[in-house]
């Protein structure tokens, strides 16, 4: 008799947000340098305890909100992103019904992990004593899964989906039998979800009056306090056949009887920290199949970050024993037999947005290659509005990948610039999956960006452009201020020297931004001062038509 196997479930929870008589924290979080605004960056709203109350992914402006309900509180704000330094806003106390605007600034740290290898002990090490370099690999491992976890929690997505349920032959893996399903998901995750904590205490294979249901770990599960205190992690050796990969165990602290356990490897690439996928198995499967042993028995789940930021579960599947019992012709006995592997699983074809309905994933994408017309070696091209760029090569070339279908501006970006040509559209390009487009970009001079920026017919070029934001010594930005550059022009005219002050004034926007348009170019000093009387902020700052765009950030101080 078979042990059938049922329906793959997968461990995940939501998160829901109350929004009667709450608080209200908006933010924005944005590159230190370029100060662009970060895309799949997370964001956690932490009370006074450490603990994370709430966790978000931005939207593909950098932008955030968090909804608190309940009494006036003190909180922090912990911005994170694979490949950027971890920064926290503390001291947010919002009022009930005040709104509080934070501007949080992420620096690049790359976290490559090329050079890591396991220890020759070989110990299972413990979460709260992990190795240094378990250490390292953990942190790429867990930011990614927070963005997995944070993009379906966030019902981001909705998914269409091929499922597949097959009979495989032990050993070979030859496909007996085949079937599959085209369905379109309006859930929160392309797969159903399970409390992680009935798994750690019911086990992971559970009989019922069908026979026995397989579970897996999705990123949920793994991130779970749970799981990370019943399971602990090691590096796994080099593996000659993925050297661009380097992989984290995890397994059991200790077995318990008669409950089926977890164990696996995440895989990391070692370039870029980024998760690739998750392998995973079972200890101690309960019946006839706990009498069989074999690594083809467990799963599969792949990962794969989209152009929004995101990520999702791209592919999974999940290989489940089916036993038979025979009698021994020597011994007249009964023993068990392993006849089959059911499998089942799915690929995500496409995943759309659920806010506009666009394609934000295609299994199938395509690409853009092209050259810059007048671009340097070491300029950039970004898609506007999705935050994927390339870098130009020595020969003005530029190739970018993984674009789901669809039309696309491209705008090429000089350094010098600090930004104000990424939503400069220098082309267009209609992508189509599994296919190529070819495009040319003619650069657009400085005096074209900076006439668009500051939404003007036509620039002079002796003037350039300062851009800036204003916070508090909290880090929160200050909405409404006023902000002056001022400088003095020296005339000598019939051999009398003459000094005449110039200015310029704006606001603050309301993450606390600011843009002055039309400053000198010519190295003169210009002073930028937010604010008056006890709580101002002031910053020199000095153009040159080889830089004509400059930054400054002030800090109010009473």
């Amino acid at each position: 008799m078979r042990g059938v196997p049922t329906l793959i479930l997968f461990a995940a929870s939501a998160l829901v947000v109350q929004q009667g008589g709450a608080q209200v924290i908006d933010g924005v979080v944005v590159d230190s340098a370029s100060r662009v605004p970060v895309a799949g960056a997370l964001v956690s709203l932490v009370d006074n305890g450490g603990r994370d109350l709430q966790r978000v992914m931005v939207d593909a402006d950098g932008s955030f909100r968090f909804i608190v309900a309940g009494s006036p509180g003190t909180y922090t704000l912990r911005a994170e992103r694979l490949g950027m330094a971890t920064e926290t806003v503390g001291g947010l106390d919002p009022g009930p019904v005040d709104t509080v605007t934070v501007r949080i600034a992420l620096r690049h740290r790359p976290i490559a992990l090329t050079g890591i290898e396991a220890s020759g002990e070989g110990r299972c090490e413990l979460r709260a004593a992990v190795g240094d370099a378990t250490h390292r690999v953990w942190e790429g491992a867990r930011q990614a899964l927070m963005a997995v976890d944070a993009s379906g929690s966030a019902g981001r997505y909705s998914y269409d989906l091929e499922r597949h349920v097959r009979e495989l032959e032990p050993g070979s893996l030859k496909i007996r039998t085949d079937s599959r399903t085209r369905t379109r998901s309006m859930n929160q995750r392309p797969i159903r979800s399970h409390p992680v904590e009935s798994l750690i205490s019911g086990g992971w294979v559970v009989g019922d009056s069908d026979g026995y249901r397989y579970f897996a770990p999705d990123a949920h599960a793994l991130l779970s306090d749970p799981f990370l205190a019943t399971h602990c992690l090691r590096l796994r050796g080099y593996d000659e056949a993925r050297p661009g990969l380097v992989g984290l165990e995890f397994r059991p602290i200790r077995s318990q009887p008669n409950r089926t356990d977890i164990e696996g490897v995440l895989w990391l690439s070692r370039e870029t920290g980024e998760l690739e996928w998750l392998d995973f198995g079972y200890r101690g499967l309960p019946g006839i199949a706990g009498e069989h042993q074999s690594d083809q028995i467990g799963g599969r789940v792949e990962f794969v970050g989209v152009p929004d930021g995101g990520w999702i579960v791209s592919k999974w599947h999940i290989r489940m024993p089916l036993m038979a019992e025979e009698r021994d012709r020597f011994s007249g006995g009964l023993r068990a037999r392993l006849v089959g592997i059911a499998e089942e699983g799915g690929r995500v074809v496409r995943a759309l947005r659920r806010a506009t309905g666009q394609v934000a994933y295609a299994e199938l994408g395509g690409a853009v290659v092209g050259e810059v017309a007048g671009g340097v070696a070491g300029d950039l091209v970004a898609v506007v509005g999705v935050g994927l760029e390339a870098v130009v090569d020595e020969g003005g070339g530029f190739a970018i990948g993984g674009l789901p279908e669809g039309s696309y501006g491209l705008a090429h970006v000089r350094p010098s610039l600090l930004g104000l040509d990424r939503e400069y559209v220098g082309a267009e390009a209609s992508v189509v999956a599994g296919d190529t487009a070819t495009v040319r970009i003619e650069a657009p001079s400085t005096d074209e960006v900076l006439a668009a920026a500051c939404r003007v017919p036509s620039w002079n070029p002796a003037t350039g452009v300062l851009l800036g934001e204003v916070a508090d010594e909290g880090g929160r930005t200050v909405e409404g201020i006023g902000v002056v550059a001022e400088w003095v022009v020296v005339s000598d005219i019939a051999a009398r020297l003459s000094a005449e002050a110039r200015r310029e004034e704006t606001m603050t926007s309301r993450l606390g931004e600011f843009r002055i348009c039309g400053v000198p170019v010519d190295h003169r000093t210009i002073a930028v001062t937010a604010g008056t009387g006890t709580e101002n902020a002031s910053q020199e700052v000095v153009l040159s038509p080889e830089e004509p765009v400059g930054r400054v950030s002030l800090t109010l101080r009473r």
